[in-house]
């Protein structure tokens, strides 16, 4: 062999070893934050359960990947941005946390995502709902948001007039995510030839909805759309049954969930019609995990929980199939990659970090309708996700059209 030959040689092992250098998983492990709210008025919904539900992703994996262990930590950012971001840059920059995941608050996953661009960390939203994420404020080298948005959001619930009517009072909670949907679902029901008659914002963890409710009450719209989610919504439903509001003929449509109607009870919550994007009964894998999880938890799952299941042990695949945790090479994995998995059977994610799903309009059964402790629902419809989720083109990511 010459010595033109030689040098092709060694500069191509070279070359080998260093892809194989860069692709190794630093300091022996894989470490993600459940960072949640683990204290406050969004907690049945994220909380522990998403910590739980993150666990659960990593058993699927022997707790290791690529014989590295994995490692699951939580936090509460008691939904203050500021506190959120200080613990995700503790955790970044000294605690080795890799990827953050949760975060069920608009207003701190902005903060967090900030921090996680400048460090080149991976966020996986599960639970943050502004579509902002996926638009004008996207990153699709840093994030993906996983479960719902408040496009989405909006769009299901014109697909819900026909079975709740077309005037429309909101009642919103007062920060990103609840103006968001709010907004999204005013352009959706005003398309769909509804009207709007007015709305009123609350504080995030409002304890007493009276007032708020009987504004509501007081505007004669067919429909009240609860802007808001967790306690807050229980709260005002609570108050709506107190003031008669459903038994004078006025319609309800809240954000809720599973946990959200078990805590309920059906007899306060049965008739209420929701969005859900995610249901137990997908397949024989949703339903091994919603009763995996009943009996670590004593709890029904909620969307966000089997959401961080599904996006924690899809990062993994991602971590195991490219063994790095370089937040763009995991993240163009995850893309090439069908998401199969106890969340839903046909999942997609796309170039600007949303992952496209179907979604679901239920209705909460009466106690007379339920034939079992955890028969809580019927579907009304079944929306095809590239139907409700924003187009990519309409989203205005910047970073996707950048030369």
């Amino acid at each position: 062999m010459g010595r033109v030959g030689r040098t092709a040689v060694i500069l191509a092992t070279a070359l080998a070893l260093a892809g194989v250098a860069h692709a190794e998983i630093p300091n022996g492990k894989v470490k993600i934050g459940v960072l949640t709210d683990l204290s406050g008025p969004y907690e049945a919904n994220g909380g522990h359960g998403s910590v739980e539900a993150a666990k659960m992703a990593a058993e699927d994996f022997g707790n290791k990947v690529n014989g590295k262990a994995i490692e699951i930590v939580a936090a509460d950012h008691q939904n203050k941005p500021d506190v959120g971001a200080s613990i995700a840059a503790q955790w970044f920059d000294q605690d080795g946390v890799d990827v953050i995941t949760d975060l069920i608050n608009s207003g701190v996953a902005g903060a967090v995502v900030n921090l996680a661009k400048q460090r080149g960390k991976t966020i996986l939203l599960t639970s943050a709902g502004s579509a902002d994420f996926t638009g004008k404020a996207c990153a699709p080298d840093t994030l993906v948001q996983w479960v719902y948005d408040s496009y989405a959001a909006g769009n299901a619930a014109g697909e819900a007039m026909p079975y709740l009517g077309k005037t429309w009072f909101f009642v919103t909670a007062d920060y990103v995510y609840g103006k968001g949907v709010q907004e999204g679902t005013t352009r959706a029901v005003t398309a769909r030839g509804g009207t709007v008659l007015g709305g009123v914002l609350h504080p995030v963890g409002t304890a007493d909805f009276s007032s708020f409710m009987l504004q509501a009450q007081s505007s004669k719209a067919e429909v009240i759309a609860l802007a808001n989610g967790g306690q807050d919504t229980m709260n005002a439903i609570k108050a709506a049954n107190e003031f008669g509001i459903l038994a004078g003929g006025q319609k309800l449509f809240p954000g809720v969930d599973l946990t959200s109607v078990r805590a309920m009870g059906l007899p306060a919550a049965q008739g209420l019609i929701f969005v859900a994007y995610w249901r137990p009964d997908i397949s024989e894998q949703s339903m091994k995990f919603f009763k995996d999880f009943v009996k670590r938890t004593g709890n029904v799952p909620g969307d966000f929980q089997v959401g961080t299941y599904s996006v924690v042990r899809q990062y993994l695949k991602a971590v195991e199939a490219t063994n790095s945790i370089d937040t763009k090479t995991v993240l163009a994995k995850m893309r090439e990659m069908k998401v199969d998995d106890a969340f839903t059977d046909n999942g997609k994610l796309r170039p600007d970090g949303r992952m496209v799903h179907d979604i679901y309009l239920l209705r909460v059964k009466s106690p007379a309708e339920s034939k079992s402790e955890f028969d809580y629902v019927t579907t009304v419809a079944t929306l095809p996700g590239d139907k409700v989720f924003r187009p990519m083109a309409d989203g205005g990511c910047a970073a996707l059209t950048k030369p």
